[in-house]
Formats: structure tokens, sequence, C-alpha cells
């Protein structure tokens, strides 16, 4: 019970960084992750005592996370860039793991070189979820990107064998170097082989179970999951290292990048990585939270061994430094010998920019949860049974060094390498969405005029009313001229219900239950006709205390409307006609401003004045569908149950309901042809970018996908 309660915390953690990151977006989201981690352990402080096992540890978290990396990183970019990954990934971290541990020594003689050694060690790795974040909010280029993903699939394994022999060395106080050359090369280049052949072993399968007919989409799913847990065992179980053989099994695995795949292919592709994407993201948010769930125990002053405060913290930046330092002299010297493949120019020849772009690399590769799992795996005590020496004081150095790498790259990156353009492109799709969505909105209605009288057109009326809503929306979303038209968004609805509130004081003799029906079913039609964000409730609101109560008591026990009934169909044809009054007075309404002195505020109007037109439209075919008669305007609410309808006027409204309910999928895929079609028109003309277009499509294709599914 205890694992399932700290699940759904974790879990709760999780989503409440996922909604907190949309009002602090300065702060990246590991860190927001950890903090929120803090909290609930200062509150929950039983969960600062959670410990999971390191090799368990692996599997579960870093193993699943690496496997997708190598599956999406680009090979030829890896092997394009082997000696530079393979300097960061293994020589980088020895010489860190040198440097580190006898600064660590010299300030703390309290700690054993060797235990210093361990320190640096579980301080190598970086961190594949924090890059990951890193690089997804600042501007780094190809051979950045490439290099720090590369370093982070192999130098786990260098960071893990050398703590494992540092600890070692301080436990036993015995270290053999040509033993610990000889225990590396096997687990690295042991796991490296494991994986080549385990990955060309599951290829095989795979092909095999597809030419069968045995790879659904939910097994394959089920397969690639499966896939980095079983081998990760497999290889631990040889004795290799089962980080780099889930690495190179990934590698192996990549899928030959072609535009044109069958349909069976393509749809395991998409859920595959739509499932993937959901596990790394859960993956990443449990690891940074349960980094911020060990910090009160890890900042606990009882744990600094007599040692002020302030002197660890000089220890923890100086170990902070060197290993910054450190890392920012081997990129350098790596960056100043590299050739440009374009230009042919090593980076000597542009010293400042190779310095600068060389920092850069340095700081967006900060530690993370994998050096927090490979600390907390330190013994409790000796072989001859005394405790491990400051071993609560190295996990506090180790936590806070952690700490100062991830707030120096969520700080200091932006600022180095700040993403251009980034509001321009957001704007630049923003206009060319609604481009494309006023043109589609135009042929649709066009649509509707030619064939009014087909079976499809109330199935192909609701379709319009979502690309209305999904216009308005981005229109909404405008800078200046968004505020302005929320504003008189706001003016025409008070209109709206001030002109229901007099209806209603001229209709005090009907009792409050049988209005109780029209202002039930008032909301759904006005959501139908493009109203949102409780604009659909205007006009619904009782003015007695009566009324207030029956409809709650209504929203309560809501139903769903039963349009064969002839009663509630007519009841329906009448609260259509009230929501056309209401449109009338909007219309009216805006009309007066176009007229008036106010040019921009005149603009804002003609703009709502043609959805309210729109409405008014898409209410009047509903009462009016496949007859002549044509009613010039309503002036007052029909209220009550009619004998007979408006003269030359039929209630069609359970032959529509049912055409809307039979055409509805053929109705929006042919709205969503329409907009991929205006999309091509637009791109043609030259009035979108490829850039935009191409995003566009993508969206469409989204909506497609999600429709047939």
């Amino acid at each position: 019970m205890e694992l399932f309660e700290l699940i759904l915390i974790l879990l709760a953690c999780v989503m409440a960084s996922a909604v907190a990151d949309q009002f602090i977006p300065h702060l990246s989201l590991p860190l927001l992750q950890i903090a929120v981690g803090l909290v609930i352990a200062l509150i929950l402080p039983f969960l600062t005592h959670v410990h999971i096992e390191a090799e368990l540890f692996l599997m579960l978290f870093i193993a699943p996370l690496l496997y997708r990396d190598s599956r999406e990183v680009s090979r030829v970019m890896l092997w394009s860039n082997r000696w530079s990954i393979l300097s960061m990934a293994i020589a980088l971290v020895i010489v860190s793991v040198l440097a580190a541990g006898f600064v660590l020594h010299q300030i703390i003689p309290a700690i054993p070189l060797a235990a210093a050694f361990a320190c640096a060690a579980a301080l190598g790795p970086t961190d594949a979820a924090a890059v990951a974040a890193m690089g997804s909010t600042v501007n780094l280029s190809e051979r950045q990107s490439i290099l720090l993903s590369g370093e982070a699939l192999i130098n786990d394994a260098s960071g893990v064998v050398a703590f494992q022999f540092a600890i070692a060395a301080a436990v036993t106080g015995a270290f053999h170097a040509g033993e610990a050359l000889g225990a590396f090369a096997v687990l690295f280049f042991g796991g490296i082989i494991v994986g080549i052949l385990c990955g060309l072993f599951l290829n095989a399968g795979g092909r095999m179970l597809r030419r069968r007919g045995f790879m659904s989409v939910t097994t394959h799913v089920i397969f690639d999951v499966f896939t980095p847990f079983v081998i990760f065992l497999f290889a631990e179980e040889l004795h290799v290292s089962g980080i780099l053989a889930v690495v190179a099994t990934g590698l192996v695995m990549q899928e030959p990048n072609v535009n044109i795949k069958s349909p069976e292919l393509a749809r395991q592709e998409m859920v595959t990585n739509s499932f993937w994407e959901v596990i790394i993201f859960l993956i990443n948010g449990i690891l940074f939270v349960m980094l911020g769930m060990q910090l009160p125990m890890v900042l606990d002053t009882d744990n600094m061994e007599g040692l002020s405060p302030a002197y660890v913290i000089v220890a923890v930046l100086a170990v902070t430094f060197v290993i910054i330092a450190v890392r920012f002299l081997w990129i350098s010297g790596l960056e100043l010998v590299h050739r440009d493949p374009e230009s042919g120019e090593r980076g000597t020849a542009h010293f400042a920019v190779t310095e600068l772009q060389s920092l850069i690399t340095t700081i967006a590769g900060p530690k993370g949860a994998v050096t927090l799992s490979i600390i907390m795996t330190i013994p409790l005590t000796m072989t001859d049974g005394t405790a491990f020496a400051s071993r609560d004081l190295i996990i506090f150095i180790t936590s806070a060094a952690i700490l100062c790498t991830l707030l120096l790259a969520n700080f200091v990156l932006p600022l180095l390498a700040p993403i251009e353009h980034d509001a321009d492109e957001a704007r630049e799709l923003s206009h060319a969405r609604m481009l494309v969505l006023e043109k589609t909105v135009q042929e649709m209605r066009a649509v509707l005029d030619e064939y009014a009288d087909e079976d499809f057109v109330p199935a192909f009326r609701i379709a319009l009313m979502r690309y209305r809503v999904r216009l308005m929306r981005e229109r909404l979303q405008m800078d200046t001229c968004g505020e302005q038209m929320s504003q008189m968004i706001l003016e025409v609805l008070d209109i709206q219900q001030a002109r229901a509130d007099e209806i209603q004081k001229g209709s005090w003799h009907i009792p409050e239950t049988e209005r109780l029906a029209y202002y039930s079913i008032l909301p759904m039609i006005r959501e139908s006709v493009g109203y949102f964000a409780g604009a659909e409730k205007v006009g619904s609101r009782f003015e007695t205390r009566k009324g207030r109560l029956l409809m709650r008591l209504a929203s309560l026990t809501k139903k769903t409307a039963d349009f064969d009934d002839e009663r509630q169909a007519r009841v329906y044809y009448d609260t259509v006609i009230f929501a056309l009054d209401l449109e009338y007075t909007s219309i009216r309404y805006l009309q007066g401003i176009l007229e008036g002195p106010d040019p921009q505020r005149a603009q804002i109007a003609k703009v709502l004045l043609e959805e309210h037109e729109a409405s008014l439209q898409s209410l009047w075919g509903r009462i009016n569908y496949g007859q002549e008669t044509k009613m010039e305007e309503v002036d007052e609410f029909i209220h009550g149950m009619h004998d007979q309808l408006p003269e030359g006027m039929e209630n069609k409204t359970m032959e529509q309901f049912r055409k809307a309910w039979h055409y509805h999928d053929e109705a929006d895929a042919n709205a969503m042809q329409i907009e991929l079609d205006k999309i091509r028109e637009c791109r043609l003309d030259g009035s979108i970018s490829a850039h935009a277009a191409k995003a566009l499509r993508d969206e469409v294709y989204l909506m497609q996908t999600a429709f047939l599914e």
C-alpha cells in the first residue's frame, strides 16, 4: 500500500509541475519539478526515507530514457562525431574524477581520497533528461545537440564504473589500475557487443512476426516498451554494462527514415511515439520530483559532521567550479581543433565564437537524477564493519552540486544562447492559421448556400461551427486587437443578457417550470453556433430564486434530450427562435458601432458582425430547413407550447438531428479536406510560408488521425 501511495504522490507531483510550468515560463521544468518534490517532502517527511536500489533505479528509469534517445538520435551524426563524443563520455569523465576528487580531498581532508573520487565519479554523467529539457529552451547548434546527446548516452556507464572502482578502493583500501582497466574494457565493449547482437536478433524476430501477421499495433508497442528492461537485465546477468547494451540495441533497432510507409507501419509508429512521449515525460518528471524529495535529508545540517555550513558551501562551489572548468577546457580544446565540414575552417579561425559555443556546450550538460541515484548507493559500512567515512557529507555535496549545475543551466544558458525569432515564428504561424481558417469558413459557407436542401447540410453546419470557434479563438489570441475584441464581445454579451431579461419580465405570467425547458436547452443551442467560455449560458438566467433553484436542480439531473419526442422537439424549435432574437439584438448593436466615429472599434465590430450574421444564418437554417418560407425578423420570444406553428412553418427538428448524426463523419472529413486545399492555395499564392504550411498541414493530419480513431 505504501508503494502505491508513493506512486500516486509522484504522479500527482508531475501533473502539478506540468500545470505550474504554464504559469512560470522562465523556470525550466526540471527545476520546477525539484521544487515541487521538495515542498511535498517538507509536507510529508516520511517520503525522504524512500530508497530505491541503484540497479533497479537504472533499469526502471535510466534504461528506457537512453533506449528511446538512442532510437531517435542520428547514427550518421553520431559516427561523424564519434571521437569527440567518446572523449567527452570517457576521457573527460576520468579527468574530472581526478581533478574534482583531489580538490574535494584538499578542502575537506576528513573525506578519504578514494571517497572523494567516488563523489567526483558520480558527478561525471550528464543527465539525459536535463539535457533534453535544456535543449528545448535554448538555441543549440546541430553539433552541440549531437555532442550532448551522444555524451549522455555513453557517460552513464563510464561514471558508474569509475564510481564502483572508487568505492571498492575506499572500502577495501586497495586499487589495481590494470585490473580496473580490464574490467572497464569488459563492461564497455561487452555491453556494446551484447546490445548489437540483441538488436539484430530483435530486428529479425520482429520482421518474422510481421510477415506472419502476429505483430499488431498493440503487440508492437508492448514489444518496444519492454525491450530496454529485458536487454538491461540480460546484459547485467552477463556482467557487462546494461546501459551501453540498451543504447547499442536502440541504435541498431532504428527504423529507416522513409516518407512513404504502409498504413500499418505508419500507425504503429504514430501510436508508439505517442506512448513513448507519455512514458518519457512521466519518467523525467518522477526523476526530478524524487530528487527534490531527497533534498530535506541531504541538506540536514546534522550531516555536515561539525563543519560550518559556509565551509561546506565553499566546498560545494569549489567542486562545481572544477567540474565546470575541466569540462570547459576539454570541450574548448575539441572545438578549437574541430574542422567545420562546410567551410573547412578550424575553430581557431573564429576564437571568440568558438569559446562562446564551448561555454554553451559546457553549461548545457547539467547533472541530474542519474548522479543522485549513483551517490545514494554508497555503502553504509566498510569491510571491517566500521561506518563509511563522511557518507552523509558526500551525499550532501553531490546533491548540492547537482542543484548548482541545474541552476546554472536554467539561468545562464538562455542569456548565452537565446532562442531567436521564437515569438516572430509563433506570430507568423498564428496569422497563417487565421488566414487559412477564414478562407475555409468562407468556402464552407458557400457550400451551405449552394447545397441548402441536401441531406448533409445539418451535419456540415455543425462542422462549420467548429471552424468558426477555432477562428475566433485564434483572433482572441492576437495582441492588442485580441484584447479590444474580447472587450467588445463582453459588451455584446451584456446587450444579449439585457434583452433576455427584458423578455423574461414580459413573460412573468408563464410559470418557471415551463420556462425551465427553454433555458435548459438555450446553452446547448448557443454552443452549437459557436459560443464558448461561458458565453453560451447568456440568456438562460432566471431572475427569481425559484427559477435559479430549478436551474440548479436541472443541471444536477441533466439528461440527454430525446428529439424523437414531439414535445421536446417543439421546445427546441421555440428556443431557437429565442436565440434568434438575441442574435438580432447583437447585430443591431454592432451595426450602431459600425456607423460610429471610432474606426478601430468599427473594424472590430465588422468582424464580430460577420460572426453574428453567420450564427443568425445557422439558426434560421434550423427552423427553415427544407422549406420555402422566410421570416424577416422575430421581435419577441414565442413562449409556451403552441398548438400551431407560425403560418407556413414546419417543425423538422427530429429530421435534422437524424441527418446530422448520420452524416457527421462525412461532413468532418469534407471540412478537413477543404482546410488542406486552402493551405495549399495560400502556399501557392505566397500568402503563407512553406514552414507555416507544413505546420498547418501537420495539425490537420493530427485531426484526421483522431477522426479516424
